[in-house]
């Protein structure tokens, strides 16, 4: 059912928009000339020209840190739409290629080179989207490709569902499928780069749990690593570098997502832009403006007062249950409002195709589960 605090935050977000072209938030920093000054190798600087003329300023400010050999773990936080996939995948590509190259002569493995962890399918699908536009492999057989890169969710597994030798480069999978291979040290102890995307959903709420599982799997095999290198006095390999990226990170009160970004990487360095100015966050829209309303007993006639009130068109409604967002897509559609459904019981293809739309303004209305906010923000951005 639609709340009164979600049917203002309708009416909010109509009147915001109303009179108005939805653009993609622009970095004010600048960008420099090309890929290739930034530290990439030459087969991956080449792929990113081929799509993009020029790195902006998020790419440029991150990608020569996270491409050095000697680079610690980073913080990467811009605003949605910032260029942010970009800056961390493009070295991660690069990582996960050399690594492959240097374990060349060595037996093949069943594990990724770098985990990107994502809190929900819908992210995992875009940024796959992004790999194969470079050019990745992003189906069995993960070979003939600059690099490869696959997405994977869901809970528990009764295994570890990749083959020797027929592993992707990069996995991207959710807090739940990689948390269920937390005692598999030897996956551990292969990764070379994790990445926490959506940094500000994953060390919040219910994801925390599975995130921390990773990261103590994760020292848990680089010291046993390390011991094994004391005994046998071999070198030490790097230990595998952390990145965070995230559009915001709140500091308020006792769950704030900055302090356990200290709390988990406290050696991080925040990647700073131009000159060492901050890379611009997410801020309050200065033209939104709130309505409470009493909806009383009928809600779908509120609903449609509200819309017709609102004449916006891209509006966005948020429901109690998948079940209830269903029936009031399809009420609206039989009405000849242009809406559809976008939850978790509808198909992948089908929600791309839907964000798709309403990006292109052809789709008036997308109904969302609440807790597929994530998803959504990132797919439409």
């Amino acid at each position: 059912m639609l709340s009164t605090c979600k049917l203002m935050f309708l009416l909010a977000a109509a009147r915001a928009l109303r009179g108005k072209t939805l653009r993609r938030p622009a970095t004010r920093l600048r960008a420099a000339s090309d890929w290739s000054a930034l530290g990439l190798s030459p087969e991956i600087a080449a792929l990113a020209a081929a799509h993009w003329a020029a790195p902006n300023a998020v790419q440029e400010a991150s990608i020569p840190l996270l491409a050095s050999d000697d680079g610690g773990d980073a913080v990467v936080g811009s605003e949605t739409g910032s260029g942010k996939t970009l800056a961390y995948l493009l070295p991660v590509a690069d990582v996960a290629r050399g690594a492959r190259a240097a374990d060349a002569g060595a037996a093949p493995s069943p594990y990724p080179r770098a985990l990107v962890l994502v809190p929900n399918r819908e992210l995992g699908t875009q940024l796959q989207r992004v790999g194969a536009q470079l050019g990745a492999a992003t189906k069995p057989p993960f070979d003939a490709a600059p690099f490869s890169l696959e997405a994977r969710h869901g809970g528990r597994l009764a295994r570890w569902p990749y083959r020797p030798g027929a592993c992707p480069d990069v996995l991207a999978a959710t807090p739940s499928f990689a948390a269920a291979f937390d005692k598999d040290l030897e996956l551990w102890d292969h990764l070379r780069m994790v990445v926490l995307d959506e940094a500000d959903m994953l060390l919040d709420g219910g994801f925390k749990t599975q995130i921390e599982r990773c990261l103590v799997a994760l020292k848990r095999a680089e010291r046993r690593r390390d011991a094994a290198s004391d005994l046998i006095d071999a070198t030490p390999r790097p230990r595998c570098r952390r990145v965070v990226v995230a559009a915001t990170l709140p500091n308020q009160g006792l769950r704030s997502v900055d302090s356990l970004v200290d709390k988990y990487f406290g050696e991080a360095v925040r990647v700073a832009g131009a000159d060492g100015e901050k890379l611009r966050m997410h801020a309050p829209v200065s033209t939104l403006s709130h309505d409470f309303r009493d909806v009383g007993a009928d809600r779908d006639a509120a609903l449609d007062a509200a819309l017709d009130e609102a004449n916006a068109a891209r509006t966005m409604v948020f429901c109690k249950t998948a079940n209830r967002a269903a029936a009031v897509a399809e009420r609206l559609a039989a009405r000849g409002v242009a809406a559809a459904p976008y939850t978790k019981d509808v198909a992948p293809e089908r929600r791309l195709k839907t964000l798709d739309l309403f990006a292109g303004g052809e789709l008036a209305v997308p109904f969302c589960v609440e807790t597929s906010r994530g998803g959504a923000a990132a797919a439409t951005w």
